[in-house]
C-alpha cells in the first residue's frame, strides 16, 4: 500500500515532460568507528555511525529529498506532493547493507528520517569571477549507525534514486538513468578500528566557462592513513519502474526509490563519446585533473551546461606493504556557467593615449601618489609597481597606491600589475602608464584691509612657480556664494554683499598647463555705510504685525543690532517682527555694530502707521430657533463700524443669502447648520469680521383633546392627540376604560380610537390615556390624562 503511494508520488517528481526539472544530483558516504556493541570488545561487533550527504537542484524549487515529513513545515522550499491518506511528501529514506552479495537481514531496507538540509554556497575556485547565471544546489546529511561482525566479504552501504537531470550533457540517455551512491567496509577495514576519509569542503556547484579553476577537494582521515586521490566513474542505480505504468521489472531495484538498493558491482554511466570519458569528465580540452596526492580540482572548461562528475579518494594504510582500507567515491553535479571578471586595472589619470595607456601629470617637484582605481579591491591579493626613474634606475612598490619622490623634469614609463603571481589569467591585469613630472606652482596672494567703511577689497597676486615657467591663467573664487563671486582677472577687487570670514580661492595656471591652487580667510566686517528698510505695506490695523527686513550692506547673523519700535518695544534680532496693539505713527531707531566694533544707526520717522479697527460682532435672537419657531434675527453688536456685509453659507460652501443692513431677519427651513458672516468696515479703511453658525432645534410638543363624540357624524367622531412630531420615535398610545380595561392602543402617531371596543360601540363617560415618545434629543417624554365621550 505505501509502495505504491511512494511510486505515485515520484511520478510527479520525476516526470521527464518538465513536470519537475529538478533532481537529487550527487551524493557521498562516510563512516566513522564508534566503538563495539555495548562497549564490549569481546562481542567481536564493531559500531560504525554512518553519514550519508545528498545533494538536490533547487533552482527552480528542488526535487524532494527522501524521508518524508517528520519535520514541520518550515522549509520553504519544500515543495513536494503531499498523497491523500500519506503524510509523506516524497519516499522514505532506504539504505541498504550488503555482505557480500547478501543482504544483512536486520538492515534489508534501512528507513532514516529527514532532518533538514541548508544551502550549498557556491565555489568557482577562481578569485575574481561572479556568475551571471542562477545556480541553487541545497545539501540533507541522513545519519544512521551499524553494528556488523568482522566478514571475509566487504559490506557495502548503498542508496539509489532515479532519474538525473535531463540537460545533463555529458552522459548519454542521463535523464533516463538513476544513480548509486556507495561506500564499502572492506575486510582490511574491519579488522582494525577503521574510519573512511571525510572531505573537507562541499562540492563545487559551479565553474566559468574558459577560465581557470582550483578548488581544494582534499579530505582529513581520523586513522592518519595514506590518501590518493583520482577521477573515477559514476554509477547507474534504480530506473524508471512506476514512471510509464503498467510495464515494471520484476525486482524493486528498478523503482524509481528502491526500497531495497541493488548489490555490488554497480554499472558505471556511459559517456557521451568521443567528447567526455571518465578523465575528460568536462569534454576533452578541458585540462580536468586532480591532484593525487592533495586531492586539488583543476581545469579550465571549455564547454557550457550541467556536467555529472566523479572523484574517489582511497585510504591506504601506512604499513611497508600497504593495504587498501578504504575507496570513497564523491559524485556531484557541476554547472559550466558564463561569468563576469571583477578584476581591471585602472589609473586616475590625466588622459588616456590610442594604446590605452594611462599618461599622468605631475606638477611639482618631490613626493607624488599614482592614485589606483583598480577594481574589484576584494579580489585583488597584489600589486606591483615598475617605473624606470631618471637615469633608467627601477623604482618598485608593492601598495595600492605608488609613492615616488623624482625631482627632474621628465617623462617616465611604467606598470602595475594585479594579482601577478596568480594562477588564473582572468584574474591578472596590467596597467601601462606614463608618468611626466613638470616643475610646480606655489600660488599665493594678498588682500587690503578693510576697517569700518564698506570698501571693495583688493586682491594682489603674488604667486611663483619652481623654474620660472610663465604663469597663464587665473581663477577667483572670492567665497561669498553669489553668481559675481568669480574672477579671472590678475588682479581684481571685489564688494563684498554681507559681512563674514570668507575663503577666497585662488587657482593659476602655467603655459604646462600645471594648475595649484590656494585658499586663504577674507575677514570683510564693516559697517554699512547706509542702514536701509524693506518698503511696508503703508498702513496696518490695530493690533498690527509688523515684519522688519533689514536690508543694509553689508551686515550678516555675526553683527549685534538694537530696535526700538516706537511704543517701547525693542529687539535685538536681525529681522525681528514686533506688534503694534494700539493705533498712531510710530518712528523706529536703529542700530548695527559689526563684530570689529564698527558702529551706525539712525531713526525711521513714522515708518510704521498703525489705524484703529474696527470689532465685528452680532447676535442671535431667538439664540436657538426651533421647529415650532424657525425665524429669528441678527442683530449688530460690532464696535467702530460704518459699513457691513452679511453672507450665509452652507456646510458646503454655496452662498445662500447676503444683505449689507446691519440687521435682518431669517427663517430656518431645516435642521441643517448655517454660517454667517460678518464683514464690518471703519473709516480709517481698516476691516474685522467673523462667522458664527445656528441650526434648527428640534422640539416636540402635544395636546390632546379632552371629550370627543363618536356617533357618526362627521364631527369630532375620533379621538387623538395632536403634536409637533418631527425627530420622534418609539410612540405609543394606550386608552383605558374606568373599570381599567385597555380599550384601544397604537405605535402610528397618526393613530386615533373611533370609540369602540372589541367590535362594539363603547358606552359614554371618562377614560384614562397616557403617551409616551423618545423626543428628537434622544429622551423619553411621557405624559397621561383623561377624557369622556358623549
Amino acid at each position: 500500500m505505501f509502495r505504491s503511494a511512494a511510486v505515485a508520488s515520484l511520478l510527479l517528481l520525476f516526470a521527464p515532460a518538465g513536470l519537475w526539472a529538478d533532481h537529487i544530483v550527487g551524493g557521498e558516504f562516510q563512516y566513522l568507528f564508534v566503538g563495539w556493541k555495548n562497549d564490549d570488545p569481546s562481542t567481536g561487533i564493531r559500531r560504525y555511525h554512518v553519514f550519508l550527504n545528498v545533494y538536490r537542484d533547487c533552482i527552480r524549487g528542488g526535487a524532494c529529498f527522501d524521508g518524508g515529513d517528520e519535520l514541520p513545515r518550515q522549509l520553504p522550499k519544500e515543495t513536494c506532493v503531499v498523497l491523500p491518506g500519506e503524510s509523506q511528501k516524497s519516499a522514505p529514506m532506504h539504505i541498504t547493507v550488503y555482505d557480500g552479495d547478501q543482504i544483512v537481514t536486520q538492515y534489508a531496507s534501512l528507513a532514516v528520517p529527514f532532518t533538514g538540509f541548508k544551502d550549498v554556497a557556491v565555489n568557482l575556485g577562481n578569485p575574481c569571477l561572479v556568475l551571471t547565471e542562477p545556480v541553487c544546489q541545497e545539501l540533507a546529511t541522513y545519519q544512521f549507525f551499524l553494528e556488523l561482525p568482522v566478514s571475509a566479504n566487504p559490506y557495502t552501504i548503498a542508496y539509489q534514486r532515479c532519474c538525473r537531470n535531463e540537460s545533463i550533457r555529458n552522459l548519454l540517455n542521463g535523464n533516463s538513468i538513476g544513480a548509486t551512491y556507495f561506500i564499502q567496509i572492506l575486510p582490511q577495514a574491519q579488522l582494525t578500528e577503521n574510519s573512511s576519509p571525510r572531505f573537507n569542503i562541499f562540492p563545487p556547484i559551479a565553474i566559468c566557462i574558459n577560465a581557470d579553476f582550483r578548488i581544494d577537494l582534499g579530505a582529513a582521515d581520523n586513522d592518519n592513513d595514506s590518501l590518493a586521490y583520482k577521477m573515477c566513474d559514476a554509477k547507474v542505480g534504480a530506473g524508471q519502474d512506476g514512471l510509464n505504468p503498467p510495464a515494471r521489472t520484476p525486482t524493486t531495484f528498478d523503482d524509481l526509490a528502491p526500497t531495497i538498493e541493488s548489490p555490488y558491482p554497480y554499472t558505471s554511466v556511459t559517456y557521451l563519446a568521443p567528447r567526455y570519458d571518465v578523465n575528460n569528465q568536462l569534454g576533452i580540452g578541458s585540462q580536468l585533473r586532480i591532484d593525487p596526492l592533495t586531492g586539488e580540482l583543476s581545469g579550465r572548461p571549455l564547454y557550457p551546461g550541467t556536467h555529472v562528475i566523479a572523484v574517489c579518494v582511497e585510504e591506504w594504510s601506512r604499513d611497508s606493504i600497504p593495504v587498501l582500507l578504504s575507496e570513497t567515491k564523491r559524485e556531484f553535479q557541476l554547472s559550466v556557467s558564463r561569468c563576469g571578471s571583477t578584476v581591471e586595472a585602472d589609473l586616475l589619470e590625466t588622459e588616456l593615449d590610442e594604446q590605452g595607456r594611462f599618461y599622468i601629470t605631475q606638477c611639482g617637484f618631490g613626493p607624488n601618489t599614482i592614485v589606483n582605481q583598480s577594481t574589484l579591491e576584494s579580489s585583488i591579493t597584489s600589486y606591483d609597481w615598475e617605473l624606470r626613474g631618471p637615469g633608467g634606475g627601477l623604482l618598485t612598490g608593492t601598495s595600492r597606491n605608488f609613492v615616488t619622490s623624482i625631482d627632474q623634469r621628465g617623462v617616465y614609463e611604467g606598470k602595475m600589475f594585479l594579482n601577478r603571481s596568480s594562477f588564473a589569467d582572468n584574474c591578472k591585469d596590467t596597467a601601462e602608464f606614463f608618468l611626466e613630472v613638470l616643475p610646480g606652482l606655489d600660488p599665493d596672494f594678498e588682500v587690503s584691509e578693510i576697517v569700518c567703511d564698506p570698501e571693495p577689497v583688493q586682491f594682489t597676486d603674488l604667486s611663483t612657480t619652481e623654474s620660472g615657467q610663465r604663469i597663464t591663467g587665473y581663477s577667483w573664487n572670492f567665497g561669498d556664494s553669489t553668481a559675481r563671486s568669480r574672477s579671472i582677472s590678475p588682479e581684481p577687487n571685489y564688494q563684498y554683499q554681507r559681512g563674514g570670514n570668507f575663503s577666497a580661492v585662488l587657482t593659476v595656471t602655467d603655459e604646462n598647463g600645471c594648475a595649484d591652487s590656494i585658499t586663504k580667510q577674507v575677514p570683510y566686517f564693516p559697517s554699512p555705510r547706509t542702514l536701509l528698510l524693506e518698503p511696508n505695506n503703508g498702513f496696518g490695523c490695530a493690533p498690527f504685525t509688523n515684519f522688519f527686513v533689514n536690508r543694509s550692506i553689508p551686515i550678516s547673523d555675526a553683527y549685534t543690532f538694537e530696535w526700538q519700535f516706537g511704543d517701547g518695544g525693542s529687539s535685538d534680532e536681525r529681522d525681528p517682527t514686533h506688534e503694534y496693539a494700539l493705533p498712531g505713527r510710530y518712528d523706529v531707531y536703529l542700530g548695527v555694530t559689526s563684530p570689529i566694533g564698527c558702529f551706525v544707526d539712525t531713526i525711521f520717522q513714522e515708518v510704521v502707521d498703525v489705524r484703529e479697527s474696527p470689532v465685528a460682532d452680532f447676535e442671535f435672537l431667538p439664540e436657538q430657533p426651533t421647529n415650532a419657531f424657525p425665524d429669528f434675527r441678527v442683530t449688530d453688536r460690532s464696535v467702530g463700524a460704518n459699513s457691513y456685509r452679511y453672507t450665509i453659507t452652507d456646510n458646503a460652501g454655496d452662498e445662500l443669502f447676503t444683505t449689507p443692513l446691519a440687521e435682518f431677519d431669517y427663517r430656518l427651513r431645516d435642521t441643517a447648520t448655517i454660517h454667517i458672516n460678518q464683514l464690518v468696515s471703519h473709516p480709517s479703511g481698516c476691516r474685522d469680521s467673523i462667522t458664527k453658525s445656528i441650526n434648527l432645534y428640534l422640539t416636540n410638543a402635544m395636546t390632546a383633546p379632552n371629550a370627543f363624540t363618536p356617533n357618526g357624524d362627521g364631527i369630532n367622531d375620533r379621538w387623538m392627540p395632536e403634536g409637533l412630531w418631527e425627530g420622534a420615535s418609539d410612540y405609543r398610545l394606550r386608552i383605558w376604560n374606568r373599570w381599567g380595561e385597555m380599550v384601544f392602543t397604537t405605535r402610528d402617531f397618526e393613530g386615533s380610537w373611533d370609540g369602540t371596543f372589541k367590535g362594539s360601540n363603547s358606552p359614554g363617560g371618562g377614560y384614562l390615556w397616557d403617551v409616551t415618545y423618545r423626543n428628537s434629543q434622544g429622551d423619553v417624554e411621557a405624559f397621561k390624562g383623561g377624557g369622556r365621550t358623549d
